[in-house]
């Protein structure tokens, strides 16, 4: 019975993505346009690609799973504010990641918007993104702590370019870093307020950062960047970590007050995100093999590194691991 119930919303999730993403991103492409015109601008091209894309996978995984709590996918407005808010992290992670302005104006076009002085095409639509969101929220009160919680935490995130950062620290980073930036988005779907589903949003944010920083060893390793992933040398430990964080976002869901067969199916869309963790943790595994410890990851290959979701193999594993993450099966890796 579960094989059939997994199997409907699964295939049902990417039907959907797969007739509903093409459009989306036309939208989003669209839209991105009209701001070029109207700011008199263009936006870096991996910034467009990365909000175009991305805005649709979380709509459709994301947003539309939350919002299906209350017997309905994501309506115009929230859809639109989902596309906003890529705008407005892309840019904010851009100005942060280049380092192209200080701190203090950082601090004030985020915190303060309504007085901030842009100087540059990205700074302006930062800023007028930004204001159009805070607008449009109903709990504004909430939304600023969230803003005010995730500021911090994208600023503590410049201490993990310091190799002497400790793990305990570089984990709690990450958890708010990720679990902030969804939080968010919380905001722009017109939900009854709930300290669990709140919850429930913040966990699964941590989770997505935490199977960002599997993916990004390689690019982390090379730039610099300290995560829970590549600043350890067992794999065991690697995991044990990520399986705590799985664990708790899957306690967030069993909190909610919502009807079994609701979370049920929550739990299956969802599923394909700590799934593609447990992906790369496999990849890590074989690399360490039978010895005690992974190497330094400066040594290995690009290739050793990069998990490639393309690949056939991958994608068998990927459905493996979401059905049986979706029925609560302790996974043996």
């Amino acid at each position: 019975m579960y094989f059939i119930i997994y199997s409907y919303h699964i295939v049902r999730l990417l039907a959907r993505m797969l007739f509903g993403l093409t459009l989306s991103e036309n939208k989003a492409d669209k839209l991105l346009k009209k701001i070029e015109i109207q700011f008199n601008g263009k936006f870096a091209p991996t910034t467009f690609k990365k909000i175009k894309k991305f805005q649709g996978i979380q709509q459709f995984i994301i947003n539309d799973s939350f919002a299906n709590f209350e017997d309905r996918t994501t309506n115009t407005k929230e859809r639109e504010n989902n596309k906003l808010y890529f705008i407005l992290a892309s840019l904010y992670d851009d100005l942060m990641d280049e380092n192209l302005v200080s701190q203090s104006v950082l601090n004030e076009m985020f915190l303060h918007p309504e007085k901030a002085n842009p100087t540059s095409f990205s700074e302006t639509v930062l800023i007028d993104t930004h204001l159009k969101l805070l607008s449009s929220v109903y709990q504004k009160e909430a939304y600023q702590r969230v803003l005010n919680n995730i500021h911090q935490a994208q600023i503590d995130s410049l201490e993990q370019l310091k190799n002497d950062i400790s793990l305990e620290r570089i984990l709690s980073i990450t958890e708010r870093k990720g679990g902030y930036s969804l939080l968010m988005c919380r905001h722009y779907i017109e939900m009854a307020t709930n300290e669990n589903i709140d919850n429930c949003w913040y966990q699964l944010g941590g989770l997505i950062q935490m199977t960002n920083d599997l993916y990004d060893i390689y690019k982390d390793t090379m730039a610099g960047i300290y995560t829970f992933a590549n600043t350890q040398n067992e794999f065991e430990k690697i995991r044990d970590q990520y399986v705590s964080q799985v664990h708790k976002y899957k306690l967030s869901i069993e909190k909610l007050a919502y009807d079994d067969s609701k979370k049920l199916k929550f739990q299956i869309k969802l599923s394909l995100i700590p799934a593609l963790g447990y992906v790369a943790l496999e990849n890590l595994k074989q690399l360490q093999g039978k010895a005690d410890n992974l190497k330094p990851f400066k040594e290995y290959a690009r290739k050793d590194l990069i998990v490639d979701m393309e690949n056939v193999s991958n994608i068998l594993k990927l459905f493996k691991y979401s059905y049986q993450l979706a029925k609560n099966k302790t996974i043996l890796i």
